[in-house]
């Protein structure tokens, strides 16, 4: 019986370390699993228990630390997105012959905040692929009040600002008491993309005649635009006119021939018939008198807010011409 007792201890004696060994094993093999999925197993044996207690598992510090460092770099994309200046054309621009150039020929709405807030810097701001040259000069119309001959002209008028563009006047015997002269001096017209005309408010105080008796006749709103842009299309086909109709104003004098609505349709049937391109900036500061006017310092010409709602009209307009393109 003794003898049988001893075998019996002896076989559970082997069935011990049999399940020791077991036990060893799984125990390496659930550490080289934890290992080759980059995950730190801590792995806690009591020392008063026959067995495994616990198995706590958690991710990596190093994991950890590239798992952040991506998502702040994420975030550092999304904010430079959100701030980053918008691009009218897909190959980056930074140099300058690169960029889309724009002339402008306008009055006080474009003369006004230049170098601080105007319309020019404010696109600029948002487009960094454009280059404006700010030739407008405040009170300036695009009509004469009276003809003038080359020899004695005298007008900064649209058409005066054309003769010097086709290189009839000297700048400098025109407008060299103006900021314009020195950024005229610095337009190449065979390198610029655009031209913006930009006028018809100062016509409408001067309370110039919108049609001509004749087609050319340079006393008339429309006469002298078709004279001034035909002339320069002539000498520079490759360029394109944007016409922009006069803004609204509060600011009334006297009685008058014609509404300065009918300026706005005048420019734009110009733009039509000439195949250039037109921007309705009488109605883009709202329906309402009321709603125009809050955007007017004086009746007349625009707030700072009133500048960049503009040069708003002004972006859209050129990043579709370059869609287009």
């Amino acid at each position: 019986m003794k003898k049988h007792n001893f075998i019996f201890l002896g076989e559970c004696a082997i069935i011990v370390v049999i399940l020791a060994l077991i036990a060893v094993l799984v125990r390496d093999e659930k550490k080289e699993y934890f290992a080759s999925e980059n995950v730190t197993a801590v792995v806690e044996v009591s020392e008063e228990s026959d067995g495994l207690e616990t198995v706590e598992t958690m991710v990596a510090e190093e994991n950890l630390s590239v798992a952040t460092a991506e998502e702040e770099v994420s975030g550092a994309d999304f904010e430079e997105e959100k701030t980053k200046p918008e691009q009218l054309r897909t190959e980056e621009s930074e140099n300058k012959d690169d960029k889309v150039k724009i002339v402008v020929f306008g009055d006080s709405i474009w003369a006004d905040g230049r170098g601080k807030d105007g319309i020019c810097e404010q696109v600029m701001e948002q487009l960094k692929d454009v280059e404006f040259y700010n030739c407008a000069i405040g009170g300036t119309a695009a009509a004469l009040e009276e003809v003038q001959g080359l020899d004695n002209w005298d007008s900064r008028s649209f058409n005066g600002m054309m003769y010097i563009a086709t290189d009839l006047i000297p700048a400098e015997d025109l407008i060299a008491q103006d900021a314009a002269y020195e950024v005229m001096k610095t337009v190449d017209f065979n390198e610029m993309d655009y031209v913006i005309v930009s006028y018809g408010i100062n016509d409408y105080f001067s309370d110039i005649t919108i049609y001509p008796q004749e087609y050319y006749d340079l006393t008339s709103y429309v006469g002298a635009l078709r004279h001034g842009i035909s002339k320069m299309q002539k000498k520079y086909p490759h360029l394109e006119f944007i016409i922009t109709s006069p803004t609204y104003t509060g600011w009334f004098s006297g009685e008058r021939q014609f509404e300065l609505g009918e300026y706005v349709e005048a420019a734009r049937s110009v733009a039509a018939e000439m195949d250039t391109h037109f921007l309705d900036m009488y109605h883009a500061f709202g329906k309402t008198a009321d709603e125009k006017t809050e955007y007017l310092d004086d009746g007349v010409h625009l707030t700072a807010e009133g500048r960049w709602l503009y040069s708003r009209s002004v972006i859209d307009c050129l990043k579709e011409l370059e869609k287009e393109e």
